[in-house]
């Protein structure tokens, strides 16, 4: 089954490392990234700034070494990894995602 793992990132060059890193090892076959805006409750206090969203295009099988990698890789102490499962999709691209 293909899903997307969401996660965000401090920076570009952070989401850059993470989609890079994630398909040269395996663990997606694509990555998109762009940034964006947060607002968000972190010790009690409101938070807002700019983040990366990174998308990464994987299957179901790979998700815990993805999520694990990820964790390993990333500088928040606490990173959102979210699999969003594909309960559609077009099947040409499901199947390139599922043998990559």
């Amino acid at each position: 089954m293909g899903i997307t793992v969401y996660t965000t990132t401090p920076d570009r060059e952070t989401a850059k490392k993470i989609s890079e890193g994630s398909v040269e090892n395996g663990l997606a076959a694509c990555c998109n990234f762009w940034p964006i805006e947060t607002v968000y409750k972190w010790e009690n206090k409101l938070k807002e700034g700019t983040e990366y969203i990174v998308f990464l295009k994987t299957t179901k099988k790979k998700y815990k070494e993805l999520e694990k990698w990820i964790s390993k890789e990333h500088p928040y102490s606490m990173a959102a990894i979210v699999a969003i499962p594909w309960e559609d999709s077009y099947e040409p691209y499901r199947k390139w995602v599922e043998e990559s």
